[in-house]
């Protein structure tokens, strides 16, 4: 069964073999049961050739739920590789602007990486699972870790396990308790970006304490060559139902990433991993259409972001930590950070219920929003200030818990204050009309996190 899988992740990124005949899509390792409840029979393709199923009930519901109960998601389609040999702490040290130098077995550390122009070319979790032995998981993985290595003499080994374990997460109020009822243990004292071993459908699963929606949340490995992937994802579920879980889908999948102010590749920057404007426009026909495309002005590149221009200056160690992209990082400290800032944005509801008015009168009306936002369609609305271009919208989707129509941006730093007004462009992916929707900065996230909270001061 492992060898099937792994040769079908395989097949499956072949990207320059034509679909459906010599390049397969494959279910993740849950979709056995998630073909169970998936109700909108819909499944998108997602990173590794996996296909996750879109809309279990009903995509607000779900969203709802990840503030208010808990939620059942599948991430198994990030990839995921092993480093290992005698300079795999200096080397995943080198290819972070964090430093890892210190990173305990157990831990789990947020790490972006950067070119060798200090902009984001990947960012995802590294996870220490021995003494020379490290996970790093996030789209592109498998190709970002080596293109580093080659520039360096490091003695490290990469091995893709994209396919050899899942991904799972859940998350939510409540997870801590589902958690707790899964596996008969006390959890209370794991602590955030912490991960330990534990025994499940008597198999041994990592569970690493995440949190990318912010709110509290687990998220587990098992290897998928136990050939209970499928049966994992049932007994979460199974368990969960008595604490108002509901499984989380593609649909919404992303929702919860704008809501908690999160930047994501494709949805609100492009990966710094390619070296021209063509290779950028090549890269974005993936995400968009070709009159998409055609209409979208100026380049690709200036979507190509530092980590301070992403909120993730916090995530940047530059004394006494060589990396790679380190001197472009200081000559933008020096010169007073990017000239954007990442920050929210609530749009004006006023001019919202406009736009759904005027598509149900006989005029020319820009294009009807398709709520909750497309997860990885590549679209970057235009922000104005006295018809001057000043930034850029991302990610825009309602949020249910907010009864709003939020977004992020990257805003010229002037303008990064809450409350500053805005004007953000919709519309006019091609030949479509466009319209004008106001917009407030928001301070982010827009949903208080929790996912730091100390839980073993909680009540039992």
């Amino acid at each position: 069964m492992q060898e099937s899988l792994r040769e079908l992740y395989r097949l499956a990124n072949q990207y320059r073999k034509p679909a459906f005949i010599e390049r397969p899509y494959i279910g993740s390792p849950a979709s056995p049961a998630q073909a169970e409840t998936n109700a909108s029979n819909i499944w998108g393709h997602m990173n590794g050739g996996f296909l996750i199923a879109y809309e279990y009930t009903r995509w607000w519901k779900e969203s709802w739920a990840l503030r208010n109960t808990a939620i059942l998601g599948d991430w198994s389609w990030l990839n995921k590789v092993i480093v290992t040999g005698p300079d795999a702490g200096r080397f995943m040290n080198y290819a972070t602007v964090k430093d890892l130098s210190r990173q305990q077995i157990g831990q789990v550390m947020y790490t972006p990486m950067v070119n060798e122009h200090g902009k984001v070319a990947i960012e995802g979790l590294t996870l220490r699972l021995g003494e020379n032995k490290y996970m790093f998981t996030q789209s592109g993985a498998q190709s970002w870790l080596p293109t580093i290595h080659f520039k360096t003499d490091f003695e490290v080994q990469f091995e893709d396990v994209t396919a050899d374990y899942t991904c799972y997460a859940l998350q939510g109020p409540r997870s801590l308790e589902i958690l707790e009822a899964l596996t008969g243990e006390n959890f209370r004292d794991l602590q955030f970006s912490r991960w330990r071993s534990t025994r499940i459908l008597d198999e041994d699963v990592i569970v690493s304490r995440q949190g990318v929606t912010g709110e509290i949340g687990y998220e587990f490995l098992m290897r998928t060559d136990t050939g209970k992937a499928h049966e994992l994802w049932r007994a979460i579920r199974r368990v969960g139902q008595d604490f108002g879980l509901r499984e989380l889908g593609l649909k919404a999948q992303m929702t919860g990433h704008t809501e908690t102010g999160i930047a994501t590749v494709i949805r609100d920057f492009l990966p710094a991993r390619m070296h021209n404007e063509q290779q950028v426009r090549k890269f974005a026909r993936l995400w968009m259409s070709q009159e998409e495309l055609d209409a979208f002005e100026p380049y690709l590149m200036d979507h190509f972001c530092s980590p301070t221009e992403l909120g993730l200056a916090h995530t940047i160690n530059l004394e006494g930590h060589d990396f790679l992209g380190r001197e472009a990082l200081v000559r933008e400290a020096d010169a007073g950070g990017p000239a954007r800032r990442f920050v929210g944005l609530m749009w004006n509801s006023d001019d919202m219920a406009e736009l759904y008015a005027s598509l149900f009168r006989d005029v020319t009306s820009a294009p009807p929003p398709d709520l909750p936002y497309g997860q990885f369609r590549l679209c970057f609305h235009k922000i104005l200030l006295d018809g001057e271009l000043v930034g850029w919208a991302s990610g825009a989707t309602y949020s249910a818990n907010l009864r709003r129509m939020i977004s992020l941006a990257r805003v010229r730093k002037d303008l990064a204050a809450p409350g500053t007004e805005l004007v953000v462009l919709w519309g006019k992916f091609s030949d479509d009309p466009c319209m004008k929707i106001r917009a407030r900065v928001h301070d982010l996230p827009f949903i208080r996190q929790h996912r730091r909270d100390n839980l073993s001061i909680r009540d039992g």
